[in-house]
């Protein structure tokens, strides 16, 4: 690796531990800067701003989230598990994922926040998008699904899991204002629609896309609810 290469993720790892340490908003360039004992021009050389460094871990995040999934999945477990690995792990709920979900939390629906969980959809759809497709692909020519257009509907499926995901933490962060934890069964039956728009698109059965479950989502509202009371 080149030196500037590891320059540049000397900063990303210093600046996620930061995040999630301190909070996005709490944490300066300067706070960077001064843990990583390094100056402001070796900074800029590689990123633009804060912003910048938040979107580079989000592309990590993704990058990292998806390589754990391509290597869990195998040819013999059928083409709709595979597809159902990669959706479900798509969602960012299970435990080694919920250290930078609940840095992105606090500013979820601030004017950076939006921003930056719109840089980590797309990462999330770019990184995954590939290797759905050939699913999708793959079921339709075995006839287990019908698609005419892998391509579009990879797109629009892709844009459905963040949906969720998104709309799901809306939810919870609506529930901690209101000084309750979230409704897990509101979040099931919210997860329920979108499963049921998915194996619509797909013309599969009912119940065979697997999205997330009770006990991922109960964890998640947990963790979130006892971040809050800090």
């Amino acid at each position: 690796m080149k030196k500037g290469d590891i320059k540049k993720l000397d900063i990303l790892n210093t600046a996620e531990m930061l995040f999630c340490r301190k909070g996005y908003e709490q944490t300066s360039i300067q706070d960077i800067l001064d843990q990583l004992h390094t100056s402001k021009g070796s900074f800029y050389h590689h990123y633009v701003s804060k912003e910048s460094v938040l979107e580079g871990i989000c592309k990590r995040r993704a990058e990292q989230i998806y390589q754990t999934l391509a290597e869990k999945q195998d040819i013999r477990n059928g083409t709709l598990n595979n597809l159902n690995l990669l959706l479900s792990g798509m969602i960012p709920f299970q435990n080694e994922k919920l250290s930078f979900l609940l840095m992105l939390l606090p500013i979820f629906n601030t004017t950076d926040g939006r921003t930056v969980r719109a840089y980590f959809c797309d990462a999330l759809s770019d990184c995954f998008r590939k290797s759905v497709c050939i699913l999708i692909a793959k079921g339709a020519e075995e006839g287990s699904m019908l698609c005419p257009e892998p391509g579009y509907t990879t797109d629009i499926i892709l844009s459905a899991v963040n949906g969720l995901w998104t709309g799901i933490c809306d939810f919870v962060l609506k529930s901690e204002r209101d000084g309750a934890e979230a409704d897990v069964s509101e979040i099931l039956r919210m997860t329920d629609c979108y499963r049921l728009m998915i194996e619509r698109m797909l013309s599969l059965p009912y119940g065979v896309i697997e999205l997330t479950d009770l006990q991922a989502v109960t964890i998640m509202c947990r963790q979130i609810h006892s971040h809050w009371l800090q």
